[in-house]
């Protein structure tokens, strides 16, 4: 670094048509902002278990993001120490807190709350703006057509709800995940979800006046929570990771995955991913010292052999997703007939669980993948998904994908990904993945093209 620097799909997303939601103007009185962070812990705490982690560790991880912050208004100025100081003022964090039916929508810039509101909402309301929205761009169709499939089972398309076209899902989100009070001053934006808002693809909010996409003007990333940002940013500092000036990021030492040799004795048949081999060999010119498993040699163990000796994991290949058994089903699919799966289990595996400085793994890890971004959604967001577990194991961010990805347009996307990272920006890799997202839409222009990846983690 340098710097001055998934077949589960249907059910994840299944819900019923959008109610009619009404919005209150402030937290209630019998809601302080001690209530929140208190039971936001608990919730954490019970999305942690989900990943097999003890009492003793979950407790350790959320202290590290803790310290100093009591209250909502402490961790507001908190960003006014963790984040580069010539990024602050076009910085707006959004912090989501679920709750007995209720959404609380935080709008935070550093040192200051700007706006809070109460959203009533039940959860299946809420997983109900990331189901229109992809039945009106097609997606299930997407994994009927593309995505891994289940010996013998056909998977059925599906169309979108009666009267839903996508301008008004969009405008129904637009109006639940977004303030008025959000315009063009901001050009980063740090989303902190509750339940399934993780997997919504941001990109195509439209909050401005002329109409326009959050990804015309507005890079943005996915905090997985309020302690794991302030946890990685100090763990950023302390390493001189955490860029003050414009950042770039230089592959010195990569791990590639590439097309491997699919297993065919699993419950899966898996398509073939011709656009794989195009899209690595691209990258490689841009590493300084490379590790390529490709073919036979995309074992499991191989990765793992490998993946703590690089600063940049990239993989190129399927990814499954799964809600009833996150750790063991939520998986990236490698060669082999005999445990060809890296699992969330797997990942979680090579974890430091003493959470030192001195950790290591890779830096930035890349899922160009099928449904990276998917997990067990719950009240603190999305638990048991690949994303989450390389965070957990020690990543600072992750590019994960919401749905079964076009192998053409994600090569194209990839590549141009690649070379905006070795740009100077002020918010990497969020906005190197904005400006590969604008150069992708030009070329193919369906938004179930462009708008699948977004960055999971914390920017430099």
């Amino acid at each position: 670094m340098k710097g001055k620097q998934n077949i589960s799909l249907l059910v994840f997303l299944a819900g019923i048509f959008l109610s009619s939601i009404a919005i209150a103007q402030s937290t209630p009185k019998n809601m302080s902002e001690k209530d929140i962070l208190n039971i936001y812990e608990k919730q954490l705490t019970t999305g942690f278990q989900v990943r097999a982690m003890g009492e003793s560790e979950i407790k350790k991880y959320i202290e590290k993001g803790k310290e100093g912050v009591a209250s909502m208004e402490d961790f507001a100025n908190s960003l006014s120490n963790l984040l580069p100081y010539r990024t602050q003022s076009s910085t707006a964090v959004l912090f989501f807190f679920f709750n007995n039916d209720t959404l609380y929508r935080f709008f935070i810039i550093p040192g200051k709350i700007k706006e809070q509101k109460v959203i009533p909402i039940k959860a299946k309301d809420l997983e109900q703006l990331n189901s229109d929205v992809y039945s009106t761009l097609h997606i299930y169709n997407l994994a009927a057509n593309r995505a891994p499939q289940i010996r013998g089972l056909t998977p059925k398309a599906q169309k979108p709800p009666a009267n839903m076209t996508f301008e008004k899902a969009i405008n129904n989100a637009t109006k639940i995940l977004l303030p008025e009070l959000f315009d063009e001053q901001y050009s980063n934006l740090i989303i902190i979800p509750a339940f399934s808002i993780g997997a919504f693809p941001f990109q195509l909010l439209k909050p401005y006046k002329d109409g326009s996409y959050l990804i015309d003007k507005c890079s943005f990333s996915i905090a997985p929570g309020i302690m794991d940002l302030v946890a990685i940013r100090k763990r950023m500092i302390k390493r001189n990771e955490a860029a003050e000036d414009s950042a770039s990021f230089t592959f010195s030492n990569t791990l590639f995955v590439c097309n491997p040799d699919f297993p065919v004795n699993t419950d899966y048949i898996f398509p073939p991913l011709p656009g794989a081999k195009k899209e690595i060999e691209n990258s490689l010119a841009y590493s300084e010292k490379y590790i390529l498993l490709e073919g036979k040699n995309a074992t499991r163990q191989n990765v793992m052999d490998n993946i703590r000796n690089c600063d940049v994991a990239y993989f190129a290949t399927h990814g499954i997703s799964d809600d009833k058994d996150p750790l063991d089903n939520n998986f990236l699919v490698l060669a082999g007939d005999k445990d060809p799966f890296l699992t969330s289990r797997n990942i979680l595996s090579m974890r430091d669980s003493t959470f030192t400085e001195e950790s290591k793994f890779p830096e930035l890890v890349i899922l160009s993948a099928c449904q990276t971004g998917l997990g067990k959604s719950m009240e603190a967001g999305i638990f048991g998904g690949l994303a989450r577990s390389f965070l957990i194991a020690g990543a600072n961010q992750v590019i994960m994908s919401l749905w079964n990805v076009d192998d053409e347009a994600t090569a194209y996307l990839m590549n141009r990904f690649v070379y905006y990272l070795q740009q100077p920006n002020l918010f990497v890799p969020s906005e190197p993945l904005r400006l590969a997202e604008l150069d992708t839409r030009k070329k193919f222009p369906d938004p179930s093209q462009w708008a699948s990846f977004s960055v999971y983690g914390v920017n430099y």
